[in-house]
């Protein structure tokens, strides 16, 4: 029953992010015309500045994290940094035992919730692995292995870049392990052997923002392709109304026809 729910959760959050990057030109500048007059301008500035700082040069990828509130933190700072793309891997068969079903629950709830984030939910290591290779991504993952390299000394430039994060026990997988490019260590001085997740996850984007100037680096502020960012232009206006409905009326109303599954996160 819980891998159904886990199927079920995957394919709603996926087949509303496809849906609403998949709308047309027109019906997203349609849209954008009926609702920005309802916003005030502050909003609007602020909803295009961010978007306009907006990477997706690098993004993120979780796999089977056991702790709700720690991906919570994790997605507020990779907001923080710019980072548009998150991906999360919840594999049924790595929850066993009440508190850790309990805790895949909440994970599924913080994947949804994310308002101004493109996230992307993964089945399996498996799948998450070969999409994120045919997107053209290197694997760069956190492990505490002896052949892993110091963060300091990864080469952000080459490639587009996904960064893996493991579990906060027991790190990446094998498979994971395996397919990475290159696994890396945050250097720590002290007796404790590892960060926390939100931790690890703060101090590599300091590190990945560090060595970004204008073009060049892993986070490319403004790399959106000009779809891209309208759709998620016209996602800002949405969430920026005080009530949700308020929205889909307009739109409604104004003969706008955007599918209720590219809404169903909104």
């Amino acid at each position: 029953e819980e891998a159904k729910q886990d199927i079920m959760a995957a394919e709603e959050l996926n087949s509303s992010q496809d849906a609403f990057m998949s709308l047309s030109p027109d019906v997203v500048n349609s849209a954008r015309g009926v609702l920005e007059p309802w916003i005030n301008e502050d909003r609007l500035q602020k909803v295009a500045r961010v978007l306009k700082q907006r990477t997706k040069r690098s993004k993120f990828l979780f796999e089977n994290p056991s702790n709700p509130s720690n991906v919570w933190a994790c997605l507020r700072t990779i907001d923080s940094f710019g980072v548009q793309n998150v991906d999360c891997i919840i594999d049924s068969g790595m929850y066993a035992g009440k508190q850790a079903i309990h805790q895949k629950k909440g994970m599924r709830t913080a994947m949804g919730s994310a308002q101004w984030l493109s996230l992307k939910n993964h089945l399996s290591t498996a799948e998450a692995i070969k999409e994120i290779k045919n997107q053209g991504y290197k694997i760069y993952a956190t492990d505490l292995n002896s052949n892993s390299k110091d963060v300091r000394d990864l080469d952000w430039e080459t490639s587009p870049i996904c960064v893996v994060m493991g579990n906060e026990e027991r790190g990446i997988s094998q498979e994971m392990r395996d397919a990475a490019d290159e696994t890396f260590i945050l250097p720590m001085c002290g007796f404790a052997e590892s960060f926390n997740l939100s931790v690890a996850t703060s101090i590599t984007l300091a590190h990945m923002s560090a060595q970004s100037f204008g073009e060049n680096g892993p986070l490319r502020k403004g790399d959106l392709d000009e779809h891209e960012y309208n759709c998620l232009y016209l996602k800002g206006l949405l969430n920026s109304l005080p009530q949700k409905r308020t929205g889909k009326l307009l739109l409604k109303q104004n003969n706008i026809i955007i599918p209720d599954r590219a809404l169903r996160f909104i």
